[in-house]
């Protein structure tokens, strides 16, 4: 099984320990006792999960876990030894994906480690796959664009040709265009890439930075 694991806790023999206990299990790990290192320093563009302290110098977990959902949707799991209701609920509206008790039950923290490390590379690799369509679709002039919204529509090349005020010839070559710039083999093709994102229901053509998730970090 593929996947980074960041554990951030200022207690060493702890971390070290646990450390251990996750390469048990076939994953990466990387061990950081200050919570500023680790923000400013740690690679978050991998699939994995974060593994947070609730208790840490300069900053408490759940400071460190408001920080770093500014940047990133990795999934997080936050560890204290003096876990409450509030401190749990407080966790959970802030992004964790679950709040363990020390002492921690191996297996079910491995269990829950390992399933939100499999979640997090099927959505990074899904974000992977939009941010390609994306950067195609970016390849496309405007007029290529409106070409293919119509496309899209149905309509034949004399039909596009009447509506956007072009000859059939000229709407023959932005066809063509269409098809190289997307790296596809056909109209039919091109139009399964654009009507079909991997992040969401909406259309590629439809995703912007503002409201497409492959834009989250």
């Amino acid at each position: 099984m593929s996947g980074h694991v960041n554990i951030v806790d200022d207690d060493d023999r702890f971390r070290d320990s646990l450390c251990a206990l996750i390469e048990s299990v076939g994953l990466h790990v990387e061990g950081w006792s200050d919570p500023d290192s680790f923000l400013k320093t740690a690679s978050l563009d991998r699939p994995g999960c974060v593994v947070l302290d609730y208790r840490l110098p300069t900053l408490s977990g759940l400071e460190v876990l408001r920080l770093l959902r500014q940047k990133s949707s990795v999934p997080v799991i936050l560890i204290s030894a003096y876990a409450d209701v509030q401190t749990t609920v407080a966790a959970m509206e802030m992004g964790a994906a679950t709040v363990f008790e020390k002492p921690l039950d191996d297996n079910s923290f491995l269990n829950r480690l390992e399933r939100y490390c499999f979640e997090d590379h099927q959505w990074v690799s899904k974000r992977r796959s939009c941010e390609a369509i994306q950067k195609t679709i970016a390849r496309l002039t405007e007029t290529e664009r409106a070409v293919l919204d119509q496309l899209r529509l149905g309509l034949s090349n004399k039909a596009i040709a009447r509506n956007l005020l072009k000859s059939v010839k000229a709407i023959e070559r932005q066809r063509q265009n269409i098809v190289h710039k997307l790296d596809c083999n056909s109209v039919m093709e091109v139009l399964h890439k654009v009507q079909s994102c991997p992040m969401q229901t909406a259309m590629p053509l439809a995703c912007t930075h503002g409201n497409c998730s492959a834009s989250i970090g």
